[in-house]
């Protein structure tokens, strides 16, 4: 039987309560049988990794820009397995307000939370999620900024409305979703792999539906701004590469040089200059599991001849200079 009675529900949620140790076991669980269930066709048939001293490159033909792609057959219970371990990293922090708690995941960092209707979200760095401290009868609210993978509990007639600061607005009543509302991005996106959502856009009223296995991309209002007349992008995507950073993978797949910046500053915490504007130009195609950040920097130096210096959490790309 998929769904638990509401007894059976309290007595899982009193268990998660008890201990860190029962909520990562259960996001284990849970996280275990969300990916188990998606088809084959939806899941990278290969992977990318480095090997040490062994890169594969290519030069683009149009563009000054080198990718490095060396690839790796993977299974869909090894992808399983990797979300259930990286599920073992909690590291939030927790700020009580009247009324409402404010959880926080600073850059570097990832964390779980446990919503009071037992829902669960596990934020990504550089975000925060303010919960009430107990949902209304009507609706249940939330405040999200940065990126969360949502798991929400199913009830009918009590719908869950995810508010962020881009003027989007998300309504779920049950179902499985990864949602990026950063700041510093140019647009509000969702990609959702089980249920059904709506995205409605604060300023213009107008309703997006989105199905299972596709991303949408909102604009994101500007402050002043008037409202943006463009549709949003709905397309099907590879849900898994979208979310693999719940997986506890960094994925570059011919990404530029500015998103590259922005990950690599919410991934390890560290703030990233980059010296010469040409340097902008360049993309990168690669995964990273456990790689340090320098481990990341010598491969792009590799891969793109590029230069960087780290002073403490500093980091300054440049282009390589001959005879250097």
């Amino acid at each position: 039987m998929d769904k638990a009675c509401k007894s059976e529900r309290r007595q899982v949620v009193a268990w998660i309560k008890e201990s860190p140790e029962n909520l990562e076991k259960f996001a284990a669980l849970r996280a275990q049988y969300v990916f188990s269930g998606l088809p084959n066709s939806i899941l990278p048939e290969r992977r990318q990794v480095i090997r040490p001293l062994v890169m594969n490159f290519a030069l683009a033909a149009l563009v000054p820009l080198l990718v490095l792609s060396v690839w790796l057959l993977v299974s869909r219970n090894q992808v399983s397995a990797r979300y259930a371990e990286a599920s073992h990293q909690v590291e939030i922090l927790k700020q009580q307000s009247s009324g409402s708690v404010t959880y926080y995941a600073n850059p570097g960092t990832k964390g779980l939370i446990v919503l009071p209707d037992s829902s669960m979200v596990r934020l990504n760095g550089a975000s925060s999620l303010t919960v009430p401290a107990q949902f209304s009868a009507d609706t249940r609210e939330l405040f999200l900024s940065g990126e969360g993978f949502f798991e929400i509990q199913h009830h009918e007639d009590w719908p869950m409305i995810i508010h962020t600061s881009r003027g989007v607005e998300i309504k779920v009543l049950g179902t499985t979703f990864d949602l990026s509302a950063y700041d510093n991005d140019e647009s509000v996106k969702l990609t959702l792999i089980e249920g059904n959502v709506i995205v409605r856009e604060e300023k213009t009223g107008s309703e997006h539906v989105v199905r299972p296995f596709q991303e949408i991309k909102v604009a994101a209002r500007q402050e002043d701004a008037e409202p943006v007349a463009a549709k949003p992008e709905i397309k099907t995507v590879n849900v898994q590469q979208n979310t693999a950073w719940v997986n506890g993978e960094l994925v570059f797949d011919n990404t530029p040089m500015p998103e590259i910046v922005k990950q690599l500053e919410r991934w390890y915490g560290v703030h990233v200059h980059i010296v010469d504007p040409d340097v902008l130009n360049y993309r990168l195609t690669a995964t990273f599991t456990t790689e340090s950040i320098t481990r990341i920097l010598d491969l792009i130096r590799f891969s793109s001849m590029l230069e960087y210096d780290i002073n403490g959490t500093e980091v300054f790309i440049r282009k390589e200079h001959p005879g250097a």
